[in-house]
């Protein structure tokens, strides 16, 4: 005897973080908290991103946005050149574990108003996502349930195969 979904998430579950980490094309980008600010945004430009995972020791150190550069170098008139990332990163990081789903990612992204979390196992990093990789998933699981709630209307209007 099949049992019956009682909610939505048992009919189509939100991905993990984990499991977006895995559809990402590219290799997660790190640097060392001693690297110029300078060196920084030139990696930044050649990999074509705005985040980087600040790792000293193999453990997160902090995070350094393109408007943490804006606004911590060119407002404060630091040279970026001569300043370590170290001394303009963010520190108080927001992350999430691999096994967090999908929604809990958007609403901690929403309510500590950041663009990336990234995803610790234990101490580790394992990965980055950015809220453009977080919502795309929300709208692919969307699309996926509507698709299915459309099949399903029509089997219980047409049951008979035959008739479509």
């Amino acid at each position: 005897m099949e049992i019956p979904f009682t909610t939505m998430e048992q009919l189509m579950p939100f991905p993990t973080a984990q499991e977006l980490i895995a559809k990402q094309h590219r290799p997660m980008e790190s640097m060392p908290p001693g690297m110029t600010v300078m060196a920084a945004l030139k990696m930044m430009a050649e990999k074509n991103i705005r985040f980087l995972a600040v790792v000293e020791n193999g453990s997160l150190a902090g995070v350094l946005s393109e408007r943490d550069c804006a606004r911590r170098v060119i407002l404060g008139k630091l040279d970026a050149a001569g300043t370590a990332v170290r001394d303009i990163m963010s520190k108080d990081v927001h992350t999430v574990k691999p096994d967090t789903k999908i929604p809990e990612c958007i609403m901690l992204m929403y309510a500590k108003d950041v663009g990336y979390l990234p995803v610790l196992r234990g101490g580790e990093l394992v990965g980055v996502l950015s809220i453009r990789e977080v919502m795309g998933a929300l709208i692919e699981r969307h699309e996926r349930l509507l698709r299915r709630l459309g099949e399903e209307r029509l089997t219980l209007m047409y049951p008979d195969p035959s008739s479509y």
